[in-house]
């Protein structure tokens, strides 16, 4: 063995990836941390047993904690280092990551220290300050090589990791309210909110995300809290960090996470089911259902059934994701990650994963594919169908009051939710009638 770098939850901690002569990974709990109480492991392919875990099954999951695509470009370079050495990369930025823990050095509650975005960039305006954060990424994501930051956060959209602090400078667990600080979190402090800002390559993907989140909300899927956050010209999906809690001394606590294809074994090139290197199919996605409670097993359902219904087209196995939390067993994450493609044509169109064994479109899916999704999960087809109707009964339901709700938030352009609200609604009610259309001929072959 080479070296070795440190994992830590606070300032506990969790273990060490070692780099052995051949350039290989390997993980191993520290003793201390396997004897103290409420210990988690670090994912479900890292159960908390003593003994070294080869490269197989520490390297995807550490891959899976990076940004991918031009971020990462980004990032290598600014650090001087190859794309593939990931775990050189997060001894850099992998202080604050999703979930709990931290690479490289500890995260001790008395460094922690925030810098409210007007004080980083001289400006009055905090509009203005962030605007000139969302400039600042295109050039240095996370804003990488800054002292005393280093963040992580996974997937190729363009994102912020942020506090949210009362009006003393406090950091509080909640969304953006009059009176409070955005800041930038450092020195190990962790983030509380996560910021998407606009894209002009998907008009209106910040009213889209807001909407169909807030739909999921309403339709009784537990899902992040999000708002939008007006920058100047420009504007922001502000989402509120489910990883977080607030602990009974009053302060932030992480909460450990991982997404499923972390849960699964493979790497984020993977996190498609399509290409020859296929990744989770639903199946898959399904199963890992098997490690929650039956209550959180039909949530899953529940969410896969939302992301079809909407025709997030881009539900992959990075966006379903389960909390490890201290004393307990794994739960499901809230739902996160939602948007709708259909008012975007030129965006790939198919699902992620293939429904009944081909690529399926939204304006494909039919009755007897959701026969398919229930033998993947192993429910009765009747008892799938029914909640598949009652999602979209409620979706339909709550459409007026969501949409009402959300072009009613400061920054919001009331046209892209209108179309996306449309559409959606129009997505569901096609399927809905598919499947009355399926459940009359059912009874006319029975009579």
């Amino acid at each position: 063995m080479t070296s070795s770098v440190p994992v830590w939850f606070g300032d506990l901690q969790v273990g060490d990836v070692t780099v052995e002569d051949d350039g290989s990974l390997g993980f191993e709990y520290a003793a201390r941390w396997r004897a103290t109480q409420g210990a988690f492991p670090i994912s479900l392919t890292l159960p908390l047993t003593a003994g070294r875990f080869e490269a197989g099954a520490i390297s995807p999951w550490l891959a899976n904690l990076l940004p991918e695509e031009r971020q990462l470009k980004v990032l290598t370079r600014t650090y001087g280092l190859d794309h593939a050495d990931t775990l050189a990369l997060l001894k850099e930025i992998g202080g604050d990551t999703a979930g709990a823990l931290s690479f490289g050095a500890p995260s001790t509650r008395a460094r922690w220290t925030y810098t409210p975005l007007t004080e980083f960039y001289g400006v009055d305006d905090p509009q203005a300050a962030l605007e000139r954060h969302f400039e600042d990424l295109r050039a240095r994501p996370f804003l990488a090589g800054e002292e005393g930051v280093r963040v992580s956060l996974a997937g190729g959209q363009e994102k912020s990791a942020l506090a949210v602090l009362d009006s003393n400078g406090v950091a509080v667990l909640r969304l953006p309210q009059d009176g409070d600080i955005i800041a930038i979190p450092r020195d190990g402090a962790p983030s509380t909110i996560i910021l998407k800002p606009d894209n002009p390559i998907l008009p209106g993907i910040v009213e889209n995300e807001t909407y169909c989140l807030r739909l999921a909300q309403a339709v009784g899927i537990e899902s992040a809290d999000v708002t939008i956050l007006p920058a100047g010209a420009r504007r922001a999906i502000c989402v509120l960090r489910y990883d977080r809690r607030i602990g009974s001394e009053g302060g932030l606590r992480r909460v450990h996470q991982e997404d499923f294809a972390q849960a699964n074994g493979v790497p984020p090139g993977r996190k498609y089911e399509r290409g020859t290197l296929r990744g989770p199919d639903l199946k898959t996605l399904l199963g890992t259902g098997l490690n929650f409670s039956s209550a959180d097993a039909l949530s899953l359902l529940d969410q896969l059934i939302f992301n079809i219904l909407v025709a997030n087209t881009d539900a992959h196995a990075k966006n379903y994701s389960l909390l490890l939390p201290i004393g307990s067993g794994p739960r499901l994450s809230p739902l996160y990650d939602v948007s709708s493609v259909l008012p975007w044509p030129d965006v790939v169109q198919y699902f992620a994963q293939n429904i009944a064994g081909k690529k399926r479109k939204p304006g494909d899916v039919d009755a007897r594919h959701w026969d398919a999704v229930a033998r993947a999960s192993n429910y009765r087809p009747g008892d799938t169908r029914t909640r598949v109707e009652e999602l979209i009964d409620r979706l339909v339901a709550n459409r007026v009051a969501v949409t009402e709700a959300v072009v009613n938030l400061p920054g919001c352009k009331p046209g892209y939710v209108d179309q996306v609200a449309a559409l959606v609604e129009e997505n569901a009610l096609r399927i809905g009638g598919r499947l009355s259309a399926r459940l009359r001929a059912l009874d006319q072959a029975e009579s």
